[in-house]
Parts: C-alpha cells; structure tokens; sequence
C-alpha cells in the first residue's frame, strides 16, 4: 500500500489484528491511494526500520462512485488551500504597503508641520520688520515736517 495515511483514535470495539512483527495493528486512513478516506490496519512500525508490510481493510469496499467524489472533494480542497495561501500572501503585501505608506505619510506629516512652524516664524519676522519699518517711516515724517516747519517758518529769537 502505497500513499499516505493517518493514524485514527477512533473508537473501534472491533479487536485489532496483530501484524507480522507481532504488534497490534491502529486503524490508519489512507489519503492518497486509490481509496481515500478508507480505513485499513497497518504495523505502527511501517515506514521506520521494522519494514513490516502489514495491511488489512477495516473498512468494506466502497462504491466504485465513491472514489471519485472523495478525490474531487480532495482536489476543491487542495484549490481553496492554495487560494488561502495566496490571499494570505496578497493580504501580507498589502499590510506591508500599508505599513509604508503609514510611514510616509507620518513622514510627509512631520515635514509639512516642520515647513509651517517655519513659514510662521517668517511670517512673524517679516510682520516684526513691517512694524519696525512704520515706526520708522513716522518718525522720519515727522522729522521732516519738523525740518520742513523750521525751514518756512524761522523762528525769532527775541
């Protein structure tokens, strides 16, 4: 018997025969024979070094149908593994774009707060230099109607 097979702990009043090394023998359910899901006896030693070739069915033969449909169910399961595969593959990639993008727009964020703290900062300069520049242009017009008012109207000293 070829393919694979898994070992079921089911509970089965039946006793178990005992294999060729003298072992009893747990129910296995083969996979990929032309019988899957069928249950069988086999040497919990196949496989390993012991080399035992013990095989019984346990379970009647099936329906010619019956092996179809498993492999098919088989086959849809193995198509919606791969697909769970590859949605949790594209599902990663996009976590991961997700997170860069996260990344770059706090990047962006942080210099777009950088340039308008310094655009304030000009702007509070250049509002501190048009105040300076009108307490100047008041005080040079009022020197020169002071100069203006002394140069038309001459003073007399008495």
């Amino acid at each position: 018997m070829q393919g694979s097979s898994s070992i079921s702990s089911s509970s089965v009043d039946a006793p178990m025969p005992r294999c060729h090394c003298g072992v009893r023998s747990p129910i296995r359910t083969a996979w990929k024979c032309d019988y899957p899901g069928r249950r069988f006896y086999g040497c919990s030693g196949y496989g390993t070094s012991r080399k035992c070739s013990f095989f019984q069915w346990y379970d009647p033969e099936p329906p010619p149908r019956y092996s179809d449909v498993i492999r098919r169910l088989l086959e849809a399961n193995e198509g919606i593994r791969s697909e769970n595969t590859e949605l949790k593959k594209t599902r990663q990639e996009l976590l991961d774009e997700l997170r860069s993008l996260q990344h770059t727009l706090y990047e962006t964020r942080a210099d777009l707060e950088a340039a308008i703290s310094a655009s304030t900062a000009k702007e509070d300069n250049m509002l501190a230099s048009v105040a300076t520049t009108r307490r100047r242009g008041v005080l040079i017009t009022v020197l020169i109607s002071a100069i203006i008012l002394m140069v038309f109207l001459p003073v007399k000293i008495a």
